[in-house]
């Protein structure tokens, strides 16, 4: 996956679901529809989004791009300042 590649399939996931849910996504104990499931309980995304949202995030994870995705949204202006610290510190070792 280059970077280009990254940025758009992070953008298409949302930087502060990917953030928030990362550890979910990075589970690999948790089948696609178990992850689906908890973001459609836990947010107002359609059923649709939520598998979309998982695959993306699977992917990137599997591309082995997490630390850069990460590192990417905590030095974004576009990312609340806690979703910002979260993901500099899931870079940082909390992988």
């Amino acid at each position: 996956m280059n970077d280009q590649r990254l940025k758009e399939t992070l953008q298409s996931i949302g930087k502060e679901c990917f953030v928030t849910y990362f550890r979910k996504f990075a589970d690999t104990s948790l089948s696609n529809k178990d992850v689906a499931e908890i973001l459609m309980r836990e947010t107002d995304y359609t059923e649709g989004s939520c598998r979309s949202r998982t695959s993306h995030a699977r992917r990137i994870i599997k591309a082995g791009r997490a630390k850069d995705a990460l590192m990417d949204i905590s030095v974004s202006s576009g990312v609340l300042p806690e979703i910002a610290a979260k993901a500099k510190r899931l870079a940082g070792g909390g992988l």
